[in-house]
């Protein structure tokens, strides 16, 4: 089962207030429901109606799709193309690029992700796997997110991997990204998230994804007090120490989409990078709709086991994603690796919420040259983390 928000209280539980700041002198709250009517919402019902419709969308590349790949890969290396050049004109996919067009229709859809199999079928090196991904995931977003440009970090590759306390400097940030436990569900920032599986643990490290649109359904029927809550201002942390912090709602409705911005890491802290206490203490109000949310992501969840050289990409903005503890047993070869890319699709993106702009404008507004790639596993950095 996916993980329960109480698995990381340990990591907030200190930032817990006695007053809240949600409500008025007697505590009560002060915002009523707003009445909206989202394109695409059923009306409230069961929750299991909604479970029945989710079942993970697969697509096994065929074999001349694979062939096609395989010659873009190495016509990449033979040219010695720069990997922050890979685009949809330098890795040409002929016929198979109208599908992966078609794949992001539907990420921008309510099917909101697609999982592409079968890459493992070909006898790719490791450095081909980094191209073949860039590749692919070009063709259904072509423009890729610097998501660290606010630390000065210009990575758009980046590693979800465990990493030995050998990687970190002292009191160094460790991104749960790059530990073996699990992550609660969550939101990177960014259009669409693009994963490939390099290699599997041993045991476990399952993957969830939670339609936005079903947990705001499911908050509406049962607890639609906490809608007002979410969609009012959150205190983050922000990545920029010249800023400190950033504030801005978890929840957005505009009349078209439900989107959701939440970003664990910078609203509750970390063990090892705590809120900074500098910023107002979260208020139970606030620790219980994160309890609620992914209580209700945890019911509402499709569950996807990763094989090796499956890439699936999601849509950021209308899915939470979360995933198990894993065990990894390296002199088997068994050591969960998946490779991130952050991307844009300029035809396909969805209107984003004003308090937004600004945060998408560090993440997108750069020249291709100047991304690096980096095809080591180095750990995240606080600014390009979630």
């Amino acid at each position: 089962m996916a993980p329960h928000a109480l698995y990381d209280l340990s990591d907030f539980a200190e930032n817990r207030s006695s007053a809240s700041y949600f409500g008025n002198e007697q505590g009560q709250t002060l915002w009523s429901v707003p009445k909206l009517t989202v394109p695409g919402l059923k009306k409230p019902d069961i929750l299991e109606t909604i479970k029945a419709e989710q079942q993970a969308v697969e697509w096994s590349l065929t074999a001349n799709e694979l062939r096609e790949v395989e010659v873009a890969v190495h016509n990449v290396e033979k040219t010695s193309l720069a990997l922050n050049m890979i685009n949809p004109v330098t890795f040409r996919l002929p016929t198979l690029s109208p599908k992966l067009r078609k794949a992001s229709e539907a990420i921008h859809s309510q099917q909101g992700h697609v999982l592409i199999r079968g890459l493992n079928s070909i006898n790719l090196t490791y450095i081909q796997k980094v191209i073949a991904h860039a590749g692919l995931t070009c063709h259904i977003a072509g423009k890729r997110a610097m998501t660290g440009t606010d630390g000065g970090d210009k990575t758009v590759l980046h590693h979800v991997t465990a990493l030995s306390t050998a990687y970190f400097a002292d009191n160094d940030y460790h991104a749960p990204s790059n530990l073996s436990g699990p992550m609660l569900f969550h939101n990177d920032l960014g259009d669409v998230l693009s994963l490939f599986t390099v290699s599997k643990s041993k045991t476990g490290g399952e993957f969830f994804l939670a339609r936005v649109s079903d947990i705001y359904q499911e908050l509406l029927r049962t607890r639609a007090d906490l809608v007002p809550i979410l969609t009012d201002d959150w205190i983050f942390e922000s990545p920029s120490k010249e800023k400190g912090f950033e504030k801005r709602p978890i929840l957005f409705i505009d009349g078209t989409h439900v989107i959701m911005d939440c970003s664990r890491v910078r609203i509750t802290g970390t063990k090892t990078r705590p809120r900074p206490s500098f910023m107002p203490a979260l208020c139970e109000q606030q620790l219980e709709a994160l309890d609620v949310v992914q209580s209700l992501a945890t019911k509402l969840a499709i569950k996807i086991t990763f094989q090796e050289g499956d890439l699936i990409a999601f849509n950021n903005l209308g899915m939470m994603h979360a995933r198990d503890s894993f065990v990894d047993d390296e002199s088997t070869g068994h050591k969960r690796h998946l490779l991130r890319l952050i991307a844009k699709d300029d035809a396909e993106a969805w209107d984003l919420p004003p308090q937004l702009d600004a945060v998408w404008k560090r993440l997108y507004d750069h020249e291709d040259k100047d991304e690096k790639f980096d095809i080591f596993k180095n750990p995240f950095m606080f600014s390009a983390g979630h």
